[in-house]
């Protein structure tokens, strides 16, 4: 009997060490990889488990950072939900076998393009415009007005004045580097050729004084004046500008409108947690708390974050993401050595 009670022991510490999770531990809680702040993922926390008795806790760091540990972590994956990241690099990771097919049942209350519905393995769950984030007190001392198109950015007055995210790094910095490359493209270009959005970004790395590995930090030293202008998503504007801090927006068309996605991370420890979250991040409750802090609701019976540019209204600029999937690495070469060529990175 005492060699039998040593034996259960001995298992369950086993599967301790291994990861795998005592009956009752795993349906506790999950984990969540996500670029948005902690606040912002406590409030979600909070509702979700208000609603699902499960406990939220998150990790949150770029989405470079989060493919990075994910592919890490494949063998032994640490987190049930990616939350907050763009189609291209979802479908990378689906090739990588790092995301796990799920398709929420709530994904039928969604605006059709937003719901990805040949795409078993994730789903839009938000959306923030990219714009160009600009602190308003900087510009009234400089006399000037907001970039308003593309081709503003490149004006000589905004040389080392503008902040952005590095490609590799952010989903943002990735989200501007394939809207401009196949916004540019001309007939008969194919691959990641683009004579003219590579010569786009070439001109614009003059105005550029670095690339940040956050998506958020942009916004955040353009808010408090470190820098004029910044490219960020929109829901960082809003919520720096709810703040209090001197930093609005301007919206380039056509403008990069694609759904923030959220998926299932292949292998989660809590499986079924992370089914219940892909529903409930779709669910109107947390829609409409999604709006609140600055992002537009998927769902077509959710209104725009006050203050936003209603979606009617938006030129919504239409991007292959299976192109920034496919051609992600050699997009990240080209940008590296042709166009950031060793300036600073923070």
């Amino acid at each position: 009997m005492k060699t039998r009670k040593s034996l259960v022991v001995f298992g369950l510490v086993l599967a301790f060490l291994l990861g795998a999770s005592v009956p009752g531990r795993a349906n506790g809680k999950i984990m969540v990889y996500s670029p948005w702040k902690d606040e912002i993922m406590q409030k979600f926390g909070a509702l979700f488990q208000k609603e699902t008795g499960i406990k939220l806790e998150s990790i949150n760091i770029s989405t470079g950072e989060i493919h990075a540990r994910v592919k890490g972590e494949k063998a032994r994956p640490q987190a049930d939900i990616w939350h907050s990241v763009r189609a291209e690099l979802l479908d990378k990771a689906k090739e990588e076998g790092l995301i796990a097919p799920y398709k929420p049942a709530n994904a039928k209350f969604l605006l059709p393009n937003y719901a990805y519905p040949d795409e078993p393995a994730f789903t839009g769950t938000t959306m923030y415009p990219l714009v160009v984030g600009y602190n308003v007190n900087s510009l009234k001392k400089m006399g000037v007005e907001p970039p308003k198109t593309y081709d503003d950015l490149l004006n000589a007055r905004w040389k080392d004045k503008i902040i952005m995210p590095h490609p590799a790094a952010s989903g943002t910095g990735y989200a501007f580097l394939v809207t401009v490359i196949q916004l540019f493209r001309e007939k008969g270009e194919t691959g990641i050729q683009s004579r003219k959005g590579w010569d786009y970004l070439i001109k614009l790395n003059q105005n550029v004084s670095q690339y940040t590995r956050s998506g958020s930090a942009p916004a955040k030293l353009a808010a408090t004046g470190e820098f004029p202008l910044c490219l960020t998503f929109y829901d960082r504007v809003f919520q720096l500008a709810g703040e209090g801090y001197p930093i609005a927006f301007t919206a380039p068309a056509p403008t990069f409108a694609e759904p923030s996605c959220t998926a299932i991370v292949n292998g989660a420890p809590n499986l079924e947690g992370a089914k219940k979250f892909m529903e409930f991040i779709l669910s109107k409750g947390a829609q409409e708390l999604a709006v609140t802090l600055g992002n537009y609701s998927v769902r077509p019976d959710v209104a725009p974050p006050q203050g936003a540019i209603p979606l009617k209204d938006i030129q919504v600029f239409r991007d292959d993401y299976k192109w920034g999937s496919k051609y992600k690495k050699e997009l990240l070469n080209e940008f590296n050595s042709k166009v950031a060529m060793g300036k600073k990175t923070n």
